[in-house]
């Protein structure tokens, strides 16, 4: 999550250093607690946006469940009644039904396990927010000590402010490395073709069965 790295770049920053560098340290201090306050807001709202999707894959993947045992009912009803195509059209279904329930629910537990961690990036996130408080009061008393004294603390350069942008640019290096390559379209198409085999391979297991209870229930009667 982009939300999560960038609170683990806030979280990881060292305050002290960035107060020694800057220029002018309450104003660089100012804008440290807004960044730390609108992640916070932006994390709160990821969170909140995780668990509905969650909620909503665990809710579809039950459904999805249900639905691949009423296939299966249905496929016996047509088997009963001689209609084998339908019956493998029903037992298709009911495995394209238990394979979507499945990849629903690692979807759940992927998002799950995401909360959790930006739950944490949340504790995190607080307790580098009232340590970014804690130092500006510090130097808020210390330039109004300052100031009372008539020592000036006003000595912003363009050099320095420089150096304050790119302090706050380095929190984001991380970011460009964020989006990983996704697995070659060719080792996809491998893995959906050896998964349309199981499913076929299935299918046709189930159609035996079938089959053979279909047998049985005639030569009873």
């Amino acid at each position: 999550m982009r939300i999560v790295v960038q609170v683990r770049d806030l979280v990881s920053s060292n305050v002290t250093t960035m107060v020694e560098k800057a220029s002018d340290p309450a104003k660089m201090l100012r804008l440290l607690r807004k960044e730390i306050e609108e992640s916070d807001i932006a994390l709160h709202g990821e969170i909140t946006k995780m668990g509905r999707q969650k909620d909503r894959a665990e809710a579809a993947a039950k459904k999805l469940a249900d639905d691949a045992k009423g296939w299966s009912e249905k496929a016996k009803v047509a088997m009963d009644h001689d209609r084998e195509d339908l019956a493998r059209s029903a037992l298709l279904a009911r495995e394209d039904a238990k394979q979507q329930a499945e990849d629903l629910k690692e979807e759940a537990k992927t998002l799950a396990a995401e909360i959790a961690e930006a739950e944490t990036a949340l504790e995190q996130l607080k307790a580098k927010l009232d340590e970014t408080n804690s130092q500006l009061r510090e130097q808020e008393a210390r330039e109004s000590s300052s100031a009372s004294t008539g020592i000036s603390t006003d000595e912003d350069s363009k050099t320095d402010k420089r150096m304050d942008r790119i302090a706050h640019l380095e929190r984001r290096v991380e970011l460009s490395q964020s989006d990983q390559p996704k697995h070659s379209k060719s080792n996809a198409a491998v893995d959906a073709e050896i998964a349309a085999m199981q499913r076929d391979a299935t299918v046709d297991a189930e159609l035996a069965k079938l089959r053979g209870a279909g047998k049985k229930k005639r030569k009873a009667s």
